[in-house]
């Protein structure tokens, strides 16, 4: 199987609620507030992602953006909704279930969750975890895929210069996952993100594709 390795962009329908979110914060690594939108340029095109409305399940509230750029070790194209959610220093990113294209065959992923980066490790420290996903093709039946995610701080405090713009008390740290189907290897991605106290996610690089911070909006 030839695995497509990318950076997807989970692109939610929804409208921007237009609420005021009390619970900003500009004193993390990603702040969190409707209406917070950041535009980045990836291999020379821009493109923005915005949080367009917030949800609380249970104890925790859940940021809904219009896109979320993160990695995906999935051969897959799709839309689904995206959200990140953030609890004492761990920042989960969470998507739907959601509609996919794949090898010219159409289908349904279920949705997962993991946790995306730890603001408060040190450097060299590692954090770990897995996800499951069942995604059911039309005619074809259901295949199950687990994927294994390893996180590593490689740099805190550093002072980074993107686009012109200097970003200090930055943490660069890297995201490696390795999906496998029934014990079988899959295929794997390895990302490193620089990110911002105060501002988010300010560049990250995967094999020969960049994105890099060109500005943001914060409320």
């Amino acid at each position: 199987m030839t695995l497509f390795v990318s950076a997807l962009s989970f692109t939610s329908c929804s409208s921007d609620s237009g609420s005021e979110d009390t619970e900003s914060s500009k004193e993390d690594y990603w702040p969190t507030a409707v209406g917070n939108q950041w535009v980045l340029n990836q291999n020379g095109s821009e493109t923005s992602m915005k949080i367009i409305s917030s949800e609380k399940v249970k104890e925790d509230t859940y940021y809904k953006f219009d896109k979320l750029f993160i990695t995906s070790s999935s051969p897959v194209s799709g839309t689904a909704s995206a959200y990140l959610k953030k609890v004492n220093g761990d920042y989960y990113v969470k998507l739907d279930e959601f509609k996919i294209i794949a090898n010219g065959f159409s289908g349904t992923m279920s949705g997962y969750e993991f946790i995306f980066f730890k603001d408060y490790l040190e450097a060299n420290k590692t954090w770990t975890g897995t996800y499951l996903q069942e995604t059911t093709y039309t005619g074809i039946g259901t295949i199950k895929m687990t994927t294994k995610y390893t996180g590593t701080i490689v740099e805190k405090g550093a002072t980074v210069t993107v686009k012109g713009n200097i970003y200090t008390d930055v943490i660069r740290f890297k995201l490696k996952l390795e999906t496998s189907m029934e014990g079988q290897s899959a295929g794997a991605a390895e990302v490193e993100y620089w990110i911002a106290k105060g501002v988010g996610v300010i560049k990250f690089v995967m094999d020969d594709m960049s994105s890099e911070l060109v500005s943001y909006k914060l409320n």
